[in-house]
């Protein structure tokens, strides 16, 4: 069981850091203008698109057989509580934050229209919840293992 716990955490650590680079991205990132955001942001995304999915699958799947098959006591509730968090960031990014990349996607990077900016603004406003998500998953994963 130490070996699913030890890749539940470094999985929930890597997700935490991929989506902490969200955030750096929206401090760096502000200042400049449209066309060089969406230069930025359409490839990331494409990326993310195959990164993403098999490794919160892969996550929430650990957690599941940790919160079943982990030591006794609060290791498997706190494996069932990281699982909830990050099946709350997969709701979250499927309902809200995937419509506005694909919407993203459909901009003109070297010639966006004023609307663009507006989602923009809307995935800077939800990326920091999805954030607080994956940190706490991961944070519940290193307290879970915790001697």
């Amino acid at each position: 069981m130490q070996l699913v716990w030890g890749l539940a955490t470094f999985l929930a650590g890597l997700n935490a850091g991929i989506l902490l680079s969200g955030v750096y991205e929206r401090i760096h990132m502000q200042s400049v203008g449209l066309s060089a955001y969406l230069q930025f942001h359409q490839p990331r995304d494409q990326l993310m698109r195959r990164v993403m999915p098999p490794l919160l699958l892969t996550l929430m799947g650990l957690c599941i057989v940790y919160g079943l098959y982990g030591p006794a006591g609060p290791s498997r509730s706190l494996a069932w509580v990281a699982f909830v968090l990050v099946l709350m960031d997969v709701v979250l990014t499927v309902r809200l934050m995937v419509p506005l990349n694909a919407e993203l996607q459909t901009f003109d990077a070297l010639n966006p229209p004023a609307r663009a900016q507006a989602v923009r603004e809307r995935w800077y406003a939800l990326h920091p919840v999805r954030t607080a998500l994956g940190l706490l998953a991961f944070a519940v994963l290193l307290i879970s293992g915790a001697p």
